[in-house]
């Protein structure tokens, strides 16, 4: 799992020379404050390699400012889901395919230990090419959850070490590039799960529970079984999809005051084939868009300017483009 070609890089020890001053002329004054003193490493060899740097390239990664360890933090988004066990499950799949050891600590799953990580070089070639390991590692890993859940920081650090070549032995930071060299692959994996999902998304179907009913006080409503909450967090996707704008919001009442404008569909989208707009069945104007709960559902309820409810008849009209909507949307209603 360690690169097997990496390098090792030392500057030359070089000295510089004195000013040479004509003898017709005075030597310039040379003040000292400039000098570099001298240094018990004076003589030892300077490591000038690029410093280790942990690569936060998953949409769920993060880096806190100023880190030493080799530490990232996750957190919960529309690809990851549940964080925890999607952290888990792609640690566990990252471990498998490169054949390594990964032994659960804890019953909890937020502290693991790898097996032997060996790094190897090869010689010769084709029938005559062989592998020799140099060194090999061992780590842990260790997750660190926040109360709430929707973030977790992944820690790597050496455990062991062992090298069969002395070329390859730890010299000064070369265990904290080695943690960050396997938690970079681990990120990376995370990144490929990630992209996985989001593909996957893109072509299923979403799967709609909305049907045209009445709420508890008996008005006509479309009817979700997710709960008030989760309705209310995707209402913005859907109402881009039905071109309703929204006004003002009263969080309290789980209310949107919202204006309706029919969409066109202009001349290069018909052209390009593009999917016509949604339009519904309502004049233009504006309206109310309120959430309230039935049991363990969610009524939504469309209000005209004054507050009054629409009749079912025109809330039967608009079940069929709500939910032509909430597909294109993708949400979950």
């Amino acid at each position: 799992m360690f690169d097997a070609n990496q390098e090792e890089t030392v500057v030359e020890k070089r000295s510089l020379e004195t000013i040479k001053v004509p003898a017709s002329l005075h030597a310039p004054a040379m003040p000292n404050q400039f000098d570099i003193p001298q240094s018990e490493h004076s003589n030892a060899e300077l490591d000038i390699r690029s410093p280790a740097l942990v690569l936060a390239t998953a949409a769920s990664s993060r880096l806190d400012e100023g880190e030493r360890l080799a530490r990232v933090w996750f957190d919960r988004n529309d690809l990851t889901g549940d964080l925890l066990p999607f952290l888990q499950n792609t640690l566990q799949a990252q471990f498998t395919e490169q054949d390594v050891e990964l032994i659960k600590v804890d019953n909890a799953g937020l502290q693991y230990t790898t097996g032997w990580i060996s790094r190897s070089q090869t010689a010769g070639f084709w029938f005559w090419k062989s592998s020799e390991v140099k060194e090999r590692a061992r780590f842990k890993l260790l997750y660190e959850p926040r109360p709430h859940g929707r973030a977790i920081s992944l820690t790597v650090s050496m455990l062991e070490h062992e090298f069969f070549d002395e070329n390859f032995k730890l010299k000064g930071a070369d265990a904290r590039r080695q943690e960050v060299n396997l938690l970079n692959q681990i990120i990376d994996r995370v990144t490929k799960e990630e992209v996985a999902v989001a593909r996957a998304n893109k072509t299923k179907t979403v799967d709609v529970s909305i049907e045209a009913d009445f709420d508890s006080d008996g008005n006509a409503a479309l009817i979700s079984d997710q709960n008030i909450d989760i309705v209310w967090s995707q209402l913005d996707k859907v109402f881009t999809e039905l071109n309703l704008t929204s006004n003002d919001i009263d969080r309290s009442n789980f209310t949107q005051f919202v204006t309706y404008k029919k969409p066109t569909q202009g001349f290069w989208g018909s052209l390009w084939g593009s999917q016509a707009p949604v339009v519904l069945p309502i004049a233009e104007g504006e309206y109310q868009f309120v959430l309230k709960r039935k049991g363990d559902k969610t009524a939504l309820l469309l209000l005209n300017e004054s507050g009054v409810p629409l009749n079912a008849e025109l809330v039967q009209a608009l079940y069929e483009p709500f939910v032509e909507a909430v597909r294109r949307a993708k949400v979950e209603l």
